[in-house]
């Protein structure tokens, strides 16, 4: 399991704690890619497919679109969409809550 501290306001809005998340998420990802590629290449460097490498060479928002919408969840409600645009205090976020992610 991973964990990761964000730094926010109560006055910054959830949308940015998704999008502060997401950028997380999406740097996790593509560091764990590119490891991947660098220990099969490692292992077998004249075999290497332009796919293999196509795929760490993925956009960012492509392999959002491929892995699907990434879902957070708090006190035990899913923060949809739908409250983007409320504070953090709106929401009644505290010092040191935790969210869980979902894909």
């Amino acid at each position: 399991m991973l964990q990761i501290t964000i730094e926010m306001l109560s006055t910054d809005l959830v949308a940015e704690l998704r999008a502060e998340v997401t950028r997380w998420w999406e740097l996790t990802c593509m560091h764990r890619r590119e490891q991947e590629a660098a220990s099969s290449s490692a292992s077998q460097p004249s075999q290497l497919s332009s796919s293999s490498s196509a795929s760490v060479i993925t956009p960012i928002l492509g392999a959002m679109l491929v892995e699907g919408p990434m879902r957070m969840i708090t006190l035990g409600q899913e923060l949809s969409v739908d409250v983007d645009e409320k504070t953090l205090a709106e929401m009644q976020f505290k010092d040191s809550q935790v969210a869980a992610l979902a894909e």
